[in-house]
């Protein structure tokens, strides 16, 4: 999209801009003066001393000729030769005390500047005191007003060298970094503007000079402050509404909207994306993660990240107090299946820094596992990781698994099926799997003697319209109707997972690469959401949550529609929506449902000892028939998948699972 654009720089904007050439030689120059100081702290040193003592003589001859307007009257001179080398040794020996020689010039700061003024401040008492002394306890023949004009002077001397020093210091970094990157130039930098307080955008503004870093050109800054009115913040304007972002976006044609912390909430960039995308302009959007790399002077480029998706999302990830699952996992032999995948291998990662004995890895997918096996060895060396190439469902697989890995105490069941379409389309292979699976693991688990069985299930697993649905709504039932044993199982169900392998997130990602369109089922469908992360965290919180047979339920917060969802990873992508990238609705696929839910109607939950990890209430075992095991196995080895859909629409009440969508997707 063509932007209407302003069609020169303004006048702001022109005063501002560098001349190339000039400013080369500037560089070259610093670089010349500062590379011996740079080499010697013996010469800095001397360099220091030397410095001061020529300011202390000077800055004591221009402070009288100022008092006389430029005539020192004769009389005058004897006191003055007869004072000056109190003032050296005074001054000198304040500078010794304080310690204020041994500062970096190059790095010289606020804090710097008040050290100096308290330093010659307290040295101008102190020689006020000691030539009153020297002068026989009178001072008659000496200009009272010396005593307060000469450690001004003093202090402006000692301040400006510093200053100049720094600046020298500035264009030779700068100066460094261009000779890294000859083919850089401002007009292939991106526009910044930045959205945070002023004193957060001062930090990033100096820290940027003081390391060089090529992030891009700072165009503008926006604070919330409305009482402050618009000004300049280090050459750069300021202004204080945030709902002229677009206008102000516009007019300095801003190509990457910069966060600062705390400016960086979802409700913030949501606001700036919104107004931003009414105007239809394409910008990318940044965020600086943490206000102590500014603080410190450790922000550099790779430090800022891109806005995702996540920090959009109207909800706040939830946190624990780690000692739960420290307590739960620590010194345990555990071992997760589907290790390999989105939700498993972050239930490994987690696990893995909770000190557990054991961690066991099985999974059918030899890259997968491969994958997550090399990984934790890197980033937990003395963790003792055993991996497990098999089926789930094979029950020879899994009894060889734990035979090798010793005694079990814990089994993560991830492993499953749960792209709904595809499942549509391979009835057998889901019930086998995501089913029967289940079945076997919680047997194996079961005959050895393991302590708790966690099983990863699905918000879709409640009144299910899909496959995918009914089989983790069976798998539920597999583990809850088992006769009592050591083993306690649980269930545990939550919704969608951003960035998961087969997520509409990665989907949208790769679409959007490929320039469009991104494909939406319908402009209402909605959906639950929660990073990988915070999935896993909450899944293991869950099984540390006392009890046997239960159904646990995260809370998902609000729902977020797909469509939103899709609109906004394209802005944050730094296009317009139906403009850049168009949204094209694909309607919905047999076995989608618009909305999901957490709970049927008869369902009823009650809160656990863990704040957002809820649990079913009524016995769902009650008055009803267990799941026929014998029957689901003879209906996968007959392959027959309208026979699995007529058995789970007959054990699901609530569900719709008429539709024949194997014979639909064959049409």
């Amino acid at each position: 999209m063509s932007l209407h654009r302003r069609p020169g720089a303004t006048s702001f904007e022109r005063l501002n801009m560098p001349e190339k050439s000039s400013q080369r030689g500037l560089q070259r120059l610093s670089e010349f003066l500062l590379r011996p100081l740079r080499r010697s702290e013996k010469l800095r040193r001397s360099a220091v001393f030397a410095w001061l003592t020529l300011g202390i003589v000077f800055c004591y001859f221009l402070a009288f000729f100022l008092r006389y307007d430029g005539h020192i009257p004769l009389t005058d001179w004897p006191v003055i030769w007869k004072t000056l080398p109190i003032a050296v040794v005074v001054f000198i020996a304040i500078t010794v005390i304080f310690g204020i020689y041994r500062g970096l010039w190059s790095f010289f700061s606020f804090e710097d500047c008040v050290r100096h003024g308290l330093a010659f401040g307290l040295g101008g008492l102190v020689f006020l005191g000691v030539v009153w002394i020297a002068l026989g306890f009178t001072h008659t023949t000496y200009p009272r007003a010396i005593f307060i004009i000469y450690p001004a002077l003093l202090v402006a001397w000692e301040l400006g060298g510093r200053g100049v020093l720094r600046w020298l210091n500035d264009m030779r970094r700068q100066a460094a970094q261009g000779d890294a990157n000859p083919g850089y130039s401002a007009a292939d930098t991106d526009r910044l503007l930045l959205v945070g307080r002023p004193s957060e955008s001062d930090e990033l503004i100096r820290s940027l000079r003081r390391s060089g870093a090529r992030l891009g050109e700072i165009v503008a800054t926006i604070s919330e402050d409305k009482n402050r009115g618009d000004t300049s913040l280090q050459g750069v304007p300021l202004f204080s509404d945030l709902d002229r972002v677009a206008e102000i976006a516009e007019r300095f044609e801003v190509t990457s909207v910069l966060f600062l912390p705390p400016f960086g909430s979802p409700a913030t960039i949501r606001t700036v994306m919104k107004k931003l995308g009414e105007s239809q302009q394409s910008v990318s959007y940044r965020v600086v993660p943490a206000l102590a790399d500014l603080a410190s002077g450790r922000m550099e480029a790779g430090g800022i990240r891109r806005v995702e998706i996540e920090d959009v999302l109207n909800r706040k990830p939830r946190t624990f107090d780690p000692e739960i699952l420290a307590n739960f996992l620590r010194g345990r032999r555990i071992l997760v299946t589907g290790a390999g995948g989105s939700i498993g291998s972050e239930l490994c990662r987690q696990i893995a820094a909770a000190d557990p004995e054991v961690l066991a890895l099985f999974d059918h997918s030899e890259y997968a596992l491969f994958e997550i096996e090399n990984e934790l060895a890197r980033s937990f060396p003395n963790l003792k990781v055993q991996a497990f190439a098999g089926n789930v469902g094979n029950h020879d697989d899994l009894s060889l698994a734990f035979h090798r890995a010793g005694s079990i105490d814990i089994l993560f069941h991830a492993a499953a099926y749960k792209h709904v379409d595809l499942m549509e389309r391979n009835p057998v292979a889901c019930f086998r799997n995501n089913t029967l699976g289940t079945a076997t693991a919680a047997a194996v688990a079961q005959a050895e003697g393991v302590e708790h069985f966690i099983l990863v299930s699905t918000d879709k697993a409640v009144r299910p319209t899909s496959l995918m649905g009914a089989s983790k709504r069976l798998a539920e039932r597999c583990i809850i109707e088992r006769q009592d044993s050591k083993t306690q199982f649980k269930a545990v169900r939550f919704g969608n997972v951003l960035g998961s392998s087969g997520s509409v997130v990665p989907i949208f990602r790769e679409q959007i690469a490929r320039g469009g369109p991104v494909t939406v089922t319908t402009p209402d469908v909605t959906r639950y959401f929660m990073t990988i992360p915070e999935a896993a965290q909450l899944v293991l919180v869950a099984a540390a949550v006392g009890g046997d047979r239960r159904i646990l339920v995260l809370e998902m917060g609000e729902p977020v529609k797909i469509d939103t969802l899709a609109r906004q990873m394209i802005e944050l992508s730094g296009f317009v929506p139906d403009v850049d990238i168009k949204v094209e609705y694909t309607g919905l696929k047999p076995g989608e449902k618009e909305y999901e839910e957490l709970l049927t109607d008869e369902e009823n939950i009650v809160p656990t000892e863990q704040e957002g990890i809820w649990v079913l209430a009524a016995d769902e075992a009650v008055n009803r028939e267990p799941v026929d095991l014998d029957r689901l196995s003879r209906l996968v080895i007959d392959e027959d998948g309208d026979g699995l859909r007529e058995y789970a629409q007959e054990v699901i009440c609530e569900g719709n699972l008429s539709r024949d969508a194997t014979a639909e997707s064959a049409s």
